[in-house]
């Protein structure tokens, strides 16, 4: 006999005067008990179609043998009622057998619930609009419940009155089994409960092969973060100056890391830096650092045909929109949360701090527990400066270039080689190269940092310095001009005309003796200066004071001398001549 209690269907195995032990149909569950009040409240239902078919059946060999193996618990009845001689039973049978009690659990299950020893409980596509409903509008929401939390209040919903439970309502056990069997890999649990952009940046089914995207090199892949670490300051270690933001530009073909910009600034700046150094020879930036670089180690130069990027405000400005035009670069901002369009570069921003993180805990680098309570001030292990990280850095973009495997270029003819930098000379040989040779000075000119300042009969200002236009530049006194200038180089600014020429503008005499310092060196002879003067300040005040004390004194004592007296003017030549005569 089988009948329906609170929508799960249950075999009767045995009945009693006061009630009757059950089996449930749909969901693995060990014999209960039901009492005569409820089991006459249940539904009476016919007996599913595969419980026929499967007592129909004749016993096949895999069934008589697990049949054989169980019979001692089968044919003992007191297995049904009684739980703690069931597991003896099943432990006995386990240790004769050399299995297990759990498998003899789910074999006992199977047949006195659906008549089969070789098959596992049916899975039927029963929905229930309720349980889909309830699961929809409690559990697949922004305030994050609980899957418990949505069972108890669609119990509230449906099966109380006044507060008061209804005799029969749902188990949490179905419902949670439903949950599972039919909503567990939803997506649209995520997008409710995180929102559509965590869904799109974690959970999104992804496809393809990044190394496919491109067989040409000359398309990068360029991206920004910020580095894992603290550094101090190169004129006092004793300063702490912050966190260093990277630039990367990754070629799509090869996998080689083109183009680096490690420094304090941001944004344009920052990324017209990377492009720059992305087009420039290696060899010579390498030196800057100390390092001697062979051409074959990092071998890309030449400014990319395209360049692929997210939305972000350095990568879309104007800065970048006239590089483009001047060079005739093709430009793809990708859409939010679509890093699989640039996989190459966000690996490898991994890829580098994995690499040099081990060896600087304790010196800077930022751990897993940032921002923890009782966690590391990472701050105060700074020890490296800004010109110390860019050198490890780049000896780690080295060692990728030319030592990291590529697993993944199989769309390649078999002769191509598996390391960035030498598939990078293998394509170039092979003519697939997409990259333009450009004027490396006029890029360099192009990428500097900007600024905008009015010019005025004295020149223009630049961070406290003043520049003069070369003669026969069209540029009109009093108007606001933009200019770009090398923080490195203070001898030149250059001016941006309106055809996007750059107009060399030299150092005004007033501030020649800054020529051949950086900015930074300015800044700190400046500060200096301005110190000397404040010194020559305080001199010159206390002088001044100094003076007028005394003329006070000769006032006062003047003053003394002359009380009372009545001025004669009545011949003030022959007073100027006897006066004349007495002080020689």
């Amino acid at each position: 006999m089988f009948i329906r209690i609170s929508g799960a269907r249950f075999r009767v195995l045995k009945q009693g005067a006061g009630g009757a032990w059950v089996i449930a149909y749909d969901e693995y569950q060990m014999p209960r008990y039901v009492s005569r009040d409820e089991l006459e409240r249940a539904e009476r239902i016919a007996a599913p179609e595969e419980y026929v078919r499967n007592r129909e059946r004749p016993m096949s060999a895999a069934q008589q043998q697990r049949y054989d193996l169980l019979r001692s618990a089968l044919e003992d009845d007191r297995c049904i009622t009684d739980e703690a001689h069931r597991t003896a039973v099943f432990a006995a049978i386990a240790r004769e057998h050399n299995t297990t009690v759990r498998r003899l659990r789910r074999l006992y299950h199977a047949y006195l619930a659906y008549g089969s020893l070789t098959k596992g409980k049916p899975r039927e596509s029963t929905r229930r609009s309720d349980y889909e409903a309830a699961i929809r509008k409690y559990y697949f929401s922004a305030k994050r419940g609980s899957l418990r939390t949505a069972y108890e209040l669609f119990i509230l919903a449906n099966y109380t009155n006044q507060g008061i439970l209804a005799d029969e309502i749902p188990s949490w056990s179905s419902f949670r089994t439903y949950y599972f069997r039919h909503f567990r890999d939803n997506p649209q649990k995520e997008i409710a409960r995180e929102g559509l952009t965590a869904y799109q940046r974690n959970s999104r089914p992804l496809y393809g092969s990044a190394m496919q995207y491109r067989e040409s090199i000359g398309c990068y892949q360029v991206d920004e973060t910020q580095g894992d670490i603290y550094l101090v300051s190169k004129w006092d270690r004793s300063k702490v100056i912050g966190r260093p933001n990277v630039y990367l530009a990754i070629d799509t073909a090869s996998g080689l890391i083109a183009g680096l910009y490690v420094g304090l600034d941001a944004g344009e700046t920052a990324m017209m830096a990377c492009i720059a150094n992305a087009a420039m020879d290696k060899r010579a930036y390498c030196a800057s650092y100390g390092i001697d670089l062979r051409p074959e180690d990092w071998p890309s130069r030449g400014l990319p045909s395209e360049i692929i990027s997210d939305r972000g405000g350095e990568f879309v400005g104007n800065r970048i929109d006239e590089l483009c035009i001047c060079y005739g670069i093709d430009r793809q901002a990708l859409p939010p949360f679509r890093a699989e369009e640039k996989p190459l570069v966000e690996r490898a921003m991994d890829l580098i701090q994995e690499s040099y993180k081990s060896m600087l805990r304790g010196r800077g680098v930022i751990g897993d527990d940032v921002g923890e309570r009782w966690a590391t001030d990472y701050r105060k292990q700074a020890i490296l400066t800004l010109d110390e990280y860019t050198a490890i850095v780049i000896h780690t973009i080295i060692a990728l270039n030319k030592g990291r495997v590529l697993t993944d270029i199989g769309h390649l003819p078999v002769e191509a080689p598996n390391t960035p930098a030498r598939l990078w000379q293998w394509l170039t040989d092979q003519g697939k190269s997409t990259l333009l040779d450009v004027d490396a000075d006029e890029l360099y000119r192009r990428a500097l940092p900007r600024a905008s300042s009015k010019l005025t009969r004295k020149g223009i200002v630049c961070n406290g310095l003043r520049y003069l236009p070369e003669r026969g530049a069209e540029l009109t006194i009093g108007a606001k001009i933009e200019y770009a200038y090398d923080p490195q180089d203070t001898s030149h600014i250059y001016v941006i005309a309106e055809d996007k020429r750059l107009i060399p503008c030299a150092l005004a005499p007033s501030s020649a003796r800054y020529d051949g310092y950086d900015m930074a060196d300015v800044a700190i002879m400046r500060r200096e200066e301005s110190e000397r003067e404040k010194a020559a300040r305080q001199m010159e005040l206390e002088a001044r004071v100094a003076m007028r004390s005394e003329i006070e004194r000769i006032i006062r004592q003047a003053e003394e001398q002359s009380t009372g007296s009545v001025k004669d003017i009545s011949d003030i030549p022959q007073n100027r001549t006897r006066e004349r005569r007495s002080l020689t």
